[in-house]
């Protein structure tokens, strides 16, 4: 009986640390703003057309939030996501709400939901199938709104 105890033990405490090292390691983890970072950046070479994104927001209902894109000189690309080749017009978004990754983007709307109470700072950056944040002249191509929040 003791025996079965500590191979059942033994077996927990390796998937665990095989768990934990595969989550740890994986680059799509989107936990936070410091998994943007670790994509690094692509600087967009002169001569190529500079994508832009703009962004609003708008209420969806009560308490809930709707964000729009509008997107110049790009296209989201999901079936490419992943690629080692930088691409410079295509692509996906990621979304920050108070500097914290909330999610990656494919499309030019998404649901919110509800925000805190107070100054909410909502930032979308346009990256590379390779995940890259995308630049040009040394600034992101990135959309900032700051929504307050009254209830």
């Amino acid at each position: 009986m003791m025996k079965k105890a500590r191979s059942l033990i033994s077996f927990i405490v390796i998937f665990l640390g095989f768990f934990y090292f595969y989550t740890s390691q994986n680059p799509h983890n989107q936990t936070g703003a410091a998994d943007h970072m670790a994509h690094g950046y692509v600087e967009i070479p002169k001569g190529n057309e500079i994508p832009a994104v703009n962004l609003s927001v708008s209420s969806d209902g009560p308490d809930t939030w709707l964000l729009k894109l509008n997107l110049f000189h790009f296209a989201f690309a999901p079936e490419k996501v992943g690629e080692n080749k930088p691409s410079y017009n295509e692509g996906h978004a990621h979304l920050y709400i108070n500097g914290k990754k909330i999610s990656r983007l494919y499309g030019e709307y998404y649901h919110l939901g509800k925000l805190k109470e107070g100054r909410n700072e909502i930032t979308i950056t346009l990256n590379s199938n390779n995940h890259g944040a995308l630049m040009a002249g040394g600034k992101p191509v990135q959309a900032t709104e700051v929504i307050e929040v009254n209830k």
